[in-house]
């Protein structure tokens, strides 16, 4: 009766994976709401896993960025077949709209006009991943506008952070 049961069980466990539903990562990843979701990231998800949240979205005409481990755990989870592209490290998360997707872009570094985050300004850091967000006080090390990446120096251990400006004063760290 036991070994019956522990039979079942294995079949059960071997048999899971071919079950699994099979996505692929989109080729533009594009959020239309407050989060990103698993439909935003993978085609073919069902649409019970697609309506799921992974992160926030960045804000309307920004861009953020996902780590494929952050894609990989999350496809996992969600009963998903999935392999990560192999040299790949992170994807790039977009959300039209907004004033900023408006605008020409600038070209090289931002004027004295359009910077949003000045050399030696105090900006507020913040790093966000599911069910985790973090914010800390960093310096500015360059001049960045809205979008553009800046190199801040974290004044509690004197590490440099790349960060991405989203608004004055205010960067984003990625995952």
């Amino acid at each position: 009766m036991l070994r019956q049961f522990l039979c079942t069980i294995l079949f059960c466990a071997l048999a899971l994976p071919a079950w699994a539903d099979t996505v692929s990562l989109r080729s533009r990843i594009e959020a239309s709401g407050p989060a990103v979701t698993m439909g935003d990231v993978f085609e073919g998800a069902p649409a019970d896993v697609a309506r799921r949240a992974l992160a926030p979205a960045p804000a309307p005409g920004q861009t953020s960025t996902l780590s494929v481990q952050v894609l990989a755990a999350a496809a996992s989870a969600a009963g998903l077949e999935w392999t990560p592209p192999v040299g790949v490290n992170s994807v790039q998360v977009v959300r039209p709209g907004g004033a900023r997707a408006m605008l020409a872009p600038t070209s090289g570094r931002p004027g004295m006009a359009d910077a949003a985050v000045r050399r030696g300004d105090s900006v507020t850091l913040t790093y966000a991943a599911p069910g985790l967000s973090l914010s800390m006080r960093a310096r500015a090390l360059d001049d960045a506008a809205v979008g553009q990446s800046v190199r801040l120096l974290n004044t509690a251990s004197n590490r440099t952070i790349d960060a991405v400006v989203t608004g004055p004063g205010a960067a984003r760290a990625n995952p």
